[in-house]
């Protein structure tokens, strides 16, 4: 069965990027091409602007048109699919990497206040009040009337819950919750705020009647929250592969600074594409970057400078103490055959059955338990720091064997 449910992995992992692919590559494109939209000259009735494209050896014409009283286009192509496409194979991922095992994943066993099974309730319910709260927030009068107050509340919300998960969750998972999160509002906007509108302003025209200026407000809305939140939702799904971003202490501003690295890259692209000249219309996007980028630079500098246990003056480790702890807390999963019904190999490969294999990894062993602390996963066997000591120890004092 589980060998099933790993190829059942690599294909919605395969499936989720190439729909993401699809979604936001359109959604990319045509922020593009909204900035190379150029009045044709002469004018043509209803044509806004329009832009030619080569690509494969052939031209393309491009129009942005209004649509007049009586005039019905059709077909109309939504891009609706690839947003739910997205969604679902996003879920499903989430269900069959840490929700299947009965949570164990989500958490550090030793030292989470949660049960595995609330985690996996409150992982869930997280995804479905995010949506709720920012759809709420983001028609109320209030959001209207005060735009940046709005925003402001909203950023507040998404720190809150970014430092929430990573208080209870691993780093590693609480980071790919928070891109879920960003991910439904954004699948969310689409379905039920952002292509209404559109097909309510198609129903207008062929009703011969003003189109609801509301509805087309809200959509305009949405869609520019959707460009700015798509590149942090990238971040949190790179991120996840990067132990010394998603184990760090401080990995809940780590994640923050990353979102606004985000948010900042997408404004500087869109001044790209726009071909802005260099002055003050950069500084929302340069300030924020250099921010970033000296704050995550003085993070790394102060977990390099957080030193582990060093093997001088301390007792030497005896290595059938090292064995006794690898084989107590890793072997389950880093052997030949595993012993833990999640591996039918052991993963990366790794098999510590060897002694030779076991003293040449002592470097990896020693960053992943004690710098990023990433092993064992959500501390599923329970290593203590004492032990986890020991490994360091072990590692700085040469990896003896003998």
């Amino acid at each position: 069965m589980q060998t099933f449910v790993d190829w059942l992995v690599v294909g919605l992992r395969w499936a989720h990027i190439v729909a993401f692919l699809g979604w936001v590559g359109a959604s990319l494109y045509f922020m593009w091409l909204e900035s190379k939209l150029r009045v044709p000259n002469p004018a043509r009735p209803n044509v806004l602007g329009e832009v030619w494209m080569g690509h494969g050896g052939g031209f393309y014409i491009v129009e942005k048109r209004s649509i007049s009283t009586g005039q019905v286009p059709s077909p109309v192509y939504w891009f609706r699919v690839e947003a739910a496409v997205t969604w679902i194979t996003g879920f499903l991922l989430l269900v069959f990497v840490y929700y299947w095992t009965g949570g164990v994943d989500l958490i550090d066993m030793q030292s989470s206040p949660l049960a595995p099974k609330w985690a996996i309730g409150l992982a869930i319910g997280l995804v479905v009040i995010g949506w709720i709260v920012y759809d709420r927030l983001w028609v109320s009068e209030m959001a209207e009337r005060r735009v940046l107050l709005t925003s402001l509340i909203s950023l507040a919300l998404l720190l809150a819950v970014i430092y929430l998960l990573c208080e209870l969750f691993t780093g590693r998972a609480a980071f790919i919750h928070v891109g879920a999160i960003l991910g439904t509002n954004m699948v969310a906007s689409v379905w039920t705020r952002i292509i209404p509108a559109q097909e309510e302003a198609v129903a207008a025209t062929a009703a011969g009647r003003e189109r609801n200026m509301v509805l087309a407000r809200r959509a305009r809305r949405r869609a520019l929250h959707n460009t700015y939140m798509t590149l942090p939702v990238i971040i949190t799904m790179v991120a996840v592969h990067a132990p010394g971003a998603h184990s760090h202490p401080h990995n809940w501003l780590v994640l923050s600074l990353l979102i606004a690295a985000g948010m900042a890259a997408r404004y500087a692209m869109i001044l790209i594409d726009r071909r802005q000249a260099l002055g003050r219309a950069w500084l929302p996007a340069v300030a924020p970057l250099a921010a970033v980028l000296l704050a995550l630079g003085l993070l790394s500098a102060l977990q390099s400078g957080h030193q582990s246990p060093r093997g001088g003056g301390v007792e030497a480790v005896p290595f059938t103490v090292v064995r006794g702890i690898v084989d107590l807390r890793c072997s389950g999963c880093h052997a030949a055959r595993p012993t833990d019904r999640a591996f039918t190999a052991p993963p990366s490969g790794l098999s510590f059955d060897s002694t030779t294999e076991l003293a040449a990894r002592a470097a990896m062993i020693k960053a992943s338990v004690s710098v990023t602390r990433t092993m064992p996963p959500g501390n599923s066997t329970r290593m203590t720091e004492e032990e986890r000591a020991l490994l360091v120890n072990w590692a700085d004092q040469g990896a003896r064997t003998n």
